[in-house]
């Protein structure tokens, strides 16, 4: 049977790989949400909106969670959507062929190589005014990054959030005699209780908890950026990046039981061991996981738990990783595009996918609330990724993704982690190797 996609962006997040809420005294009359007056007058324009996305995500997915709803929502728009697929369909080859795109949207790790490199950025700031579009309504943290990234100027809104918290296997703490972990646990409680997972029995190697690598870096609640915009320099060897990487990953991998697995797994454990052979105990994801595995989760009693802290940052919890939509300069009707985008982030809207599962990009505590409660799962504890503080998202830039970055300073964290590099070596080695490929991405 065809597995429905909820977005390749989010799932790869999700797998560690690779994806909120409105204030109280706006839900009488929201000023983000879409007005019957200008909903009235929308659906009265006949026009064709073009969506495209880097995520690959087929159309029937795209359909369930955005089309379908903008369909019904404004009748009279013809919604078209563009599915990437190699080869022919990737987004320089669309820009070069003429093909016009009005929306695109894509997780904030590929958007600004995706929209600002490939010089379909446009400014929403004054539409957002014209459309009384109110950023107040958004967790802030989504809001600064846009700033961020536009140096002032808005080229998207969140429409979706992703953020972590700690999936953990109820059924293997109990075969195992262990305590459940508990919300606003730091990682050193954290890994103190975990450690007593790291069992071998009936031939079996059983661990308590491995990291999602790009998370390490892509989420670190210290908002570390992976490069210095300033001084285009890898920013990886640093003391706070050293504690992150002792804490987050060397101290929980270090039991002979957890290198017995990952020799076997011949790399540090990720998802699969969690969800699909369950026998490791804890594994840090998104709110999409009970989306994107919902028969692999149907086979053991899980449920959530805030990410741990670092015990000098008391209460805050990971970045959020968000789906960003944006209007393209190419869009010939902005204003349509904006009634779309609009809708999105409406109470309505927003509601409706927060009680499929995915979280809200709004600071409304009763949409927050919602998360999942129409789900496959419903009674799991997804409060815990409200839990804690959000911290600010760290910068991103061009360069970091063109220069890949994010995988160069994975590339070693097997030899990190099976001790075949201390830490000091790694930190050296991808300082080196990062700053060599900013160095080589100036000559292009």
């Amino acid at each position: 049977m065809k597995r429905k996609s909820w977005g390749t962006a989010a799932v790869v997040l999700s797998a560690g790989l690779a994806l909120s809420a409105c204030g109280g005294k706006e839900e009488k009359a929201p000023a983000g949400a879409s007005g019957a007056d200008d909903l009235s007058k929308a659906a009265n324009e006949k026009v064709e909106l073009i969506f495209y996305s880097m995520s690959r995500d087929s159309e029937e997915s795209f359909n369930e969670r955005y089309g379908d709803a903008i369909r019904k929502k404004f009748p009279n728009y013809t919604i078209t959507y563009i599915q990437r697929v190699v080869p022919g369909k990737d987004l320089n080859d669309l820009i070069n062929s003429g093909q016009r795109i009005d929306i695109q949207w894509d997780s904030i790790g590929s958007f600004p190589t995706s929209n600002i490199a490939s010089e379909l950025n446009f400014d929403m700031t004054d539409l957002l005014k014209k459309h009384q579009v109110d950023l107040n309504r958004f967790e802030p943290s989504l809001i600064d990054m846009m700033k961020q990234l536009g140096g002032g100027a808005i080229y998207g809104l969140p429409v979706y959030n992703e953020r972590m918290a700690m999936y953990y296997n109820k059924d293997l703490f109990d075969k195992l005699n262990v305590p459940y972990p508990k919300d606003g646990m730091t990682w050193d409680q954290f890994n103190e209780l975990t450690k007593k997972l790291n069992v071998e029995r009936d031939g079996v190697a059983y661990t308590g908890f491995s990291p999602s690598v790009n998370h390490l870096f892509l989420v670190n609640p210290y908002s570390l950026a992976l490069i210095d915009k300033t001084t285009m320099k890898s920013t990886i060897n640093s003391d706070r990046w050293k504690q992150l990487l002792q804490t987050q990953l060397i101290d929980p991998t270090q039991s002979p039981v957890y290198q017995k697995a990952m020799t076997d797994y011949k790399k540090i454990l990720d998802l699969a061991p969690f969800s699909k052979e369950q026998r490791l105990a804890t594994f840090p994801s998104s709110p999409v996981l009970p989306l994107v595995q919902k028969t692999e989760l149907s086979n053991f009693n899980w449920d959530i738990v805030s990410m741990p802290t670092m015990s000098d940052l008391p209460g805050v919890g990971p970045q959020s990783y968000p789906g960003i939509f944006a209007i393209t300069k190419q869009a010939q009707n902005k204003d349509a595009a904006m009634q779309v985008l609009k809708f999105l982030t409406s109470d309505e809207f927003q509601m409706d996918i927060s009680k499929k599962g995915l979280m809200t990009t709004l600071k409304n505590e009763q949409i927050q609330k919602a998360l999942g409660s129409e789900g496959a799962f419903k009674g799991k504890n997804y409060g815990a990724f409200f839990y804690n503080k959000y911290p600010k998202i760290a910068d991103k830039s061009v360069e970091e993704s063109k220069a890949n970055i994010l995988a160069l300073y994975t590339k070693n964290l097997n030899k990190l982690a099976s001790g075949q590099m201390d830490i000091n070596t790694y930190l050296r080695t991808a300082e080196e190797e990062a700053n060599k490929a900013l160095d080589d991405l100036k000559k292009k």
